[in-house]
């Protein structure tokens, strides 16, 4: 790679990061801004079953492993410089997706003719927008299927990471607005399904002209290899138990809470799910953008020393960024709540903070699952989400029968904290890494400052004077300096400090 190319690519990872944050922020703004005031608006009921039906059309939406495929083999092929098996690749796959397209297709309409029989804890009023919101959705999901699910893995295959977190920016914003304007001008819950649905394909197809015009990529449409297909198949088996098996904990919980407990708790748990969603995208941010780096140390240098730099060094990362959003939560999550969405929701902060604690370790983990993704060793993993699946539709289902949400986040959080236990053992044994050392490196020091912060934390959100908003990001604010000093002084290497060091002195020069 000449050293050209290595700016750019370089230049595309650290523009990417600080986009990926970007959208984030935008997320969380607007949905601390206009979540709060549209449910107040369209009311937790048409919430709750617009939640309900989002999750039960995704529950179908598999894609059989293959955009896995996609970002895997494309990855592998760029990183050998074989241009022509990438254009071969998609055009088996473009073919692939309209038939499951079809498929998918017919297995909704047939759901959508038993609705009144699955959902019997529904009121009929409740039933009739819940069929339209399913109708709405199931249509953009079909059409949206086949580009939902190749486009951004392709971009990330060529490093276009810019080109991704600006059309991610755009719709975020665009899809803002225009609902706010819809529910102001009378519309509810119908305009809110149907915006969403119509700036995301705007979106995918933004996305594939960049494709068109940014990237080698001319997919061969005619061509057609049994071998090809074989060897997609062969690993997007297993992508695809991995992909039911997360889709039968999140996704699932809804309609099992839609069983047992109402809609009520099905609006407590989309708020707790979409607290934990921001704090994955926090560490999901960065987790993609290292497949092409991963692809070119295990197929181009061989190197397992290089993979396992590379995952203590982001683990460590990613440990830290999200064990400070845990932290905040911990000591001033109940607070957030309160002002968020009002006192009658406050059974979101213990349900949140279950589905939290689970994240920091796995996240910090993510290299180690895309190495095993990328050198085709994802059916180990595939192993421990059964486990982890099964476990969790039976506890769900029993637990809330008693508890509501909160028995579903119970069983969630132990079967999470199972799947990162089990992992790190999978990564030691089929990846010979040193996850006794990764252990001790990534978690020792850290977690013994995150705990001192805990209860500092906890301290200053109960001894502040001061109420309301300002009060509680005056407590976040003494909490982040807090976490910083302990981290300084407990567990940052001398390299971290050293980026830090060399980082505010940069930023001292500028300003």
């Amino acid at each position: 790679m000449s050293s050209k190319k290595a700016l750019s690519a370089n230049t595309q990872l650290k523009s990417g990061i600080i986009l990926s944050y970007v959208v984030i922020i935008i997320n969380i703004v607007s949905a601390l801004f206009y979540s709060p005031w549209m449910l107040s608006v369209i009311g937790d009921g048409d919430y709750g079953l617009y939640t309900l039906a989002t999750s039960l059309i995704n529950m179908f939406l598999l894609d059989f492993g293959i955009s896995s495929a996609v970002t895997r083999f494309t990855s592998k092929y760029v990183a050998e410089g074989r241009q022509d098996k990438v254009d071969q690749l998609l055009g088996v796959i473009f073919k692939l997706f309209g038939a499951i397209a079809v498929i998918i297709c017919l297995f909704l309409i047939i759901i959508y003719f038993f609705i009144d029989n699955i959902y019997v804890s529904l009121t009929a009023s409740e039933l009739a927008k819940f069929k339209v919101v399913y109708l709405i959705s199931a249509a953009y999901s079909v059409v949206a299927f086949p580009f939902t699910m190749t486009l951004n893995g392709i971009l990330t295959s060529y490093e276009k990471f810019i080109q991704i977190k600006i059309c991610d920016i755009l719709n975020k914003v665009l899809t803002v607005v225009l609902i706010v304007v819809a529910l102001l001008t009378g519309h509810g819950l119908y305009a809110l399904v149907t915006i969403n649905a119509a700036l995301n394909l705007v979106c995918f197809f933004a996305k594939w002209i960049l494709i068109k015009r940014g990237t080698p990529v001319k997919v061969k449409v005619k061509f057609w290899d049994k071998n090809l297909l074989k060897e997609i198949f062969g690993f997007s088996i297993w992508v695809l138990i991995n992909s039911i098996c997360s889709r039968l904990i999140m996704n699932v919980c809804p309609s099992i809470l839609g069983i047992t407990s109402g809609t009520k708790h099905i609006t407590i748990f989309g708020f707790a799910a979409a607290i934990e969603g921001y704090c994955y995208m926090f560490a999901s941010a960065i987790d993609g953008m290292f497949m092409p780096r991963i692809a070119r140390i295990t197929y181009r240098e061989n190197d397992m020393n290089g993979i396992y730099s590379l995952m203590l060094k982001v683990g460590r990362f990613q440990y830290h960024l999200i064990g400070l959003i845990v932290v905040g939560f911990i000591c001033v999550g109940r607070q957030f709540v309160t002002l968020w969405i009002g006192e009658q929701y406050w059974l979101v902060y213990p349900c949140a903070l279950l589905l939290l604690l689970p994240t920091p370790s796995y996240m910090s983990q993510q290299i180690g699952k895309n190495t095993m993704v990328m050198t085709n060793k994802i059916k180990y993993l595939s192993f421990v989400n059964i486990i982890k699946a099964v476990g969790n539709v039976v506890f769900v289902y029993l637990l809330s029968m008693f508890w509501g949400t909160l028995g579903a986040c119970i069983s969630i959080c132990f079967f999470y904290f199972f799947r990162n236990i089990a992992n790190m053992y999978l990564f030691k044994k089929k990846l010979n890494l040193d996850m006794k050392s990764f252990f001790i490196q990534c978690y020792g020091k850290m977690t013994a400052a995150i705990v001192l912060c805990i209860v500092l934390g906890y301290l200053v959100s109960v001894f502040n004077p001061i109420k309301g908003w300002i009060g509680m990001l005056l407590s976040i604010f003494v909490i982040i300096v807090a976490y910083f000093i302990l981290m300084w002084f407990i567990a940052y290497n001398q390299q971290e400090k050293a980026f830090i060091k060399s980082f505010l002195t940069r930023l001292k020069r500028r300003t």
